[in-house]
């Protein structure tokens, strides 16, 4: 015999004594509590008077289901707020592109690593960094054009110097008086860690351009009066390498 009771369907057989049981139940695979009562009334409902169900029994069920329903219900909610803290990370970590970041990696010198972070990426709730490493960081200076190779800085007095002073505090003094920027850019490229160059503009004109590497330099001059404009460089490596967001102990 097969009863319905809200989309449920209960099938029941008799035995040889007359006694009613259930043996399947079909129709919703989502059981809950009320399910399991309206079915535990109907099984009551339908017993032998003289051999009638355990009751206590059909209570721990209960209470098991319940219990049950109670972890589904935490584990559901467990990993939804896995998968909101997991995308919260991930628009944080995104907040980290085109900037210059420091895991606990050094160099061969010891020195801390450096990187400029290109893209983010999450997988398995793990936030990851593309980045490139940092080689070095550049200023260069761009001086006056003047006419020829052979123009003369102009420096009226024997004491006329250029002072270049690198990241590290060194300074480099070089005497400016009688020499060409032909001259001058010789003599700046004997000193380490800085390159010049004097090149033809497109206008005909001659221009000279220091390089000084490590960044944070600066230039002063003595009796000569020297124009110049100031950038800033960087160079990368060329590979990209990844990063574990939970590495990154400084950002810049």
């Amino acid at each position: 015999m097969s009863t319905a009771i809200d989309g449920i369907t209960s099938t029941s057989s008799t035995d040889a004594y007359g006694n009613t049981y259930t043996t399947a139940i079909s129709g919703n695979d989502a059981l809950a509590s009320e399910d399991f009562i309206t079915l535990m009334l109907t099984e009551l409902s339908m017993q032998d008077p003289t051999e009638p169900v355990d009751s206590s029994s059909m209570l721990d069920d209960q209470l098991a289901l319940q219990t049950l329903e109670t972890n589904i219900t935490l584990t559901e909610s467990m990993e939804s707020l896995a998968t909101s803290f997991a995308q919260s990370a991930l628009s944080d970590s995104a907040s980290l592109i085109g900037n210059i970041v420091e895991t606990s990696e050094t160099d061969d010198s010891g020195n801390t690593v450096q990187y400029r972070v290109s893209s983010v990426a999450s997988t398995d709730g793990t936030i990851y960094l593309t980045a490139y490493a940092i080689e070095d960081y550049y200023d260069i200076y761009s001086f006056t054009e003047v006419d020829s190779t052979s123009t003369v800085t102009d420096s009226e007095s024997e004491d006329a110097t250029l002072t270049v002073t690198n990241s590290s505090g060194n300074e480099y003094e070089i005497s400016t008086y009688g020499k060409t920027y032909e001259e001058l850019a010789e003599e700046l490229n004997t000193i380490d860690g800085i390159n010049a160059t004097l090149s033809e503009t497109s206008d005909g004109t001659y221009q000279l351009v220091m390089t000084v590497s490590g960044g944070g330099s600066s230039l002063s001059s003595s009796d000569v009066d020297f124009g110049y404009s100031l950038e800033n460089a960087t160079s990368y490596n060329s590979e990209a390498e990844t990063l574990l967001y939970t590495n990154v102990t400084r950002i810049y």
